[in-house]
């Protein structure tokens, strides 16, 4: 991708960042470099996922990077309210880092609304708020243009309550991974019914039964 003078024009004041600066010349970039930019735009995205029609993004994200990514840029961990990013990748060329987490925050954010965070319609209606900032976007290297069909049923942890979005009923009992591994007990799924769900000032949350 070639950023040139147009494209930083298209750039709006408050969405700007030395590191997008073509001209600070190809030298690497540093881990905590990299952090510092990261959760600056971090900040900056909030008013993305705070206080929206379908919920907020719950506080506590955190960011990492990783030296052994190498095919993705991006991974969101729903549960653990985690973003790792391909730190190699983004150390040569940081330019993609903005739309990358705001793609990852997506994930989170629907997942925290108990919607289905999978790259459905709705993501995408959110993804394309992100070109309201003007950042770069590269069209070859980070855009699925695959669309899944929104998940209709959820289940639940019983005890950590993590969440699984499926298309169809579970025909055989699922236990959490998470508790297991900590616990070793067995903790099986179970439906969430979305009668149970609150909103409260665009805070969503699931009422104990």
């Amino acid at each position: 991708m070639v950023m040139d003078a147009p494209t930083i024009q298209t750039f709006k004041p408050q969405w700007f960042h030395p590191l997008l600066d073509p001209s600070r010349g190809g030298t690497g970039i540093d881990r905590p470099s990299l952090e510092s930019f990261a959760y600056d735009y971090y900040v900056r995205f909030m008013p993305f996922f705070r206080n929206q029609p379908e919920g907020s993004l719950l506080p506590g994200v955190q960011i990492e990077f990783n030296s052994r990514m190498k095919q993705k840029l991006g991974l969101a961990r729903l549960f653990e309210r985690r973003i790792s990013l391909n730190q190699k990748y983004f150390a040569k060329d940081p330019r993609l880092l903005p739309y990358t987490l705001f793609h990852e925050l997506t994930h989170i954010w629907l997942y925290d609304c108990l919607l289905d965070p999978g790259h459905t319609r709705r993501f995408y209606a959110k993804m394309n708020e992100f070109r309201t900032t003007g950042l770069p976007v590269d069209q070859d290297v980070h855009i699925h243009r695959r669309l899944a069909p929104e998940a209709k049923y959820i289940y639940s942890c019983p005890n950590c309550q993590n969440r699984w979005y499926v298309r169809e009923k579970l025909r055989h009992a699922i236990y959490c991974g998470h508790c297991f591994e900590k616990t070793g007990e067995e903790f099986f799924a179970r439906p969430l019914d979305r009668g149970h769900l609150q909103f409260n000032h665009g805070q969503s949350r699931v009422l104990a039964p």
